[in-house]
């Protein structure tokens, strides 16, 4: 698929390439990964099964490629990839492995999982967060850097999309979420807590653009409480850009968030954003200053949050502006490209 650590890893690669850089990319076949171009830069794709944690015939594939270009950085982006990487590197005898950690869950216990934990030269971790569960599971704070997720404003900077493509009148204010539907993002939270804010704002329309296993579950949530007419799944998107300038604001409900980037999205838009303090979350929306915050699982507190800021304008306005700028002072995928080669630089230099 094609979700936030897949869209970091391409900025990543572009950017890289502006610094004279040449890139090799690794994942399933046919997968959006292997397949897009990521601004041309790339020299070679590599395309094998990598199925489950260690597929020795991925990592050999991938091991001969590490020698082909003398790689030096061999940089995983997802917990699996983490295993080849090392995989790889033992089996090329040369390369130094990066592992990007997206995800605020702490790592399994067992020997075996210790072990692959100890094997990277260096973790980037995504948020402050998530660096410090890599710590608390034993990882020294020697070998882990944070360099946030960031985003792109420019591809922000796009028409809405015709609000009679999906029903929603012109006058009526809009909510969005931006999210997969999996457990972890918990839009049933969301669900719970809309009655409450519609009988405030009962004009209210929600959109809710993402795909997955809890879309049936979901869909019987919506008609058994009678938002049948308020609540749009839309599906995996690609105009995302284009729904959020009909957004009057966004939500996120989710339970576990490395960072997110979908947050990070609606802020540089100027919309005001409502959000579980879940992960990293805390690090983008700063609570009463670039956006409000209510407790994992808080139905009755996400409401009132979410009426708040669909009900004070000068709210609205103040925590859209704050937001704003400070998502393009810190979180642009410049210093994001430019933080992960300090890493790569810094392993280099200690080899």
């Amino acid at each position: 698929g094609w979700r936030g650590g897949e869209q970091q890893a391409s900025y990543l690669i572009q950017g890289l390439a502006d610094y004279g850089h040449r890139a090799v990319v690794a994942g399933r076949p046919g997968s959006d990964f292997v397949t897009r171009d990521h601004g041309g830069s790339v020299i070679d794709r590599v395309a094998a099964p990598f199925i489950g944690e260690a597929d020795l015939w991925s990592a050999y594939k991938l091991s001969r490629t590490v020698r082909k270009y003398e790689i030096d950085i061999i940089h995983a982006h997802t917990s699996h990839a983490h295993t080849y990487a090392c995989l790889a590197r033992l089996l090329a005898g040369q390369g130094k492995v990066i592992v990007s950690r997206r995800v605020d869950v702490r790592p399994r216990r067992g020997r075996i999982n210790r072990l692959k934990y100890r094997l990277p030269d260096r973790f980037v971790a995504i948020s402050q967060r998530i660096a410090a569960v890599l710590r608390e599971y034993g990882i020294p704070e020697s070998r882990t850097e944070v360099v946030y997720s960031a985003i792109d404003p420019a591809r922000l900077d796009t028409p809405p999309i015709d609000r009679a493509e999906l029903g929603i009148s012109p006058e009526a204010p809009v909510l969005g979420n931006v999210a997969a539907l999996e457990p972890h993002k918990d839009q049933m939270t969301l669900l719970d807590a809309l009655p409450a804010v519609l009988r405030v704002v009962p004009s209210l329309q929600v959109i809710i653009a993402g795909e997955g296993r809890l879309r049936p579950v979901i869909e019987n949530k919506i008609h058994e409480m009678g938002l049948d007419g308020v609540v749009h799944l839309l599906g995996y998107r690609r105009d995302v850009p284009a729904l959020l300038q009909i957004m009057d604001a966004f939500v996120l409900s989710s339970r576990q968030e490395g960072l997110g980037t979908s947050l990070q999205d609606a802020m540089v838009c100027g919309l005001p954003v409502v959000a579980t303090a879940a992960g990293g979350i805390p690090e983008l929306v700063r609570h009463e200053e670039t956006g409000l915050l209510a407790s994992v699982g808080d139905a009755q507190g996400l409401a009132e949050a979410l009426t708040r800021v669909l009900t004070d304008a000068a709210l609205t306005a103040r925590l859209g502006e704050r937001a704003k700028a400070m998502i393009l002072e810190h979180f642009t995928v410049d210093r994001m490209i430019a933080g992960n080669l300090r890493v790569y630089e810094s392993v280099l230099e200690d080899a």
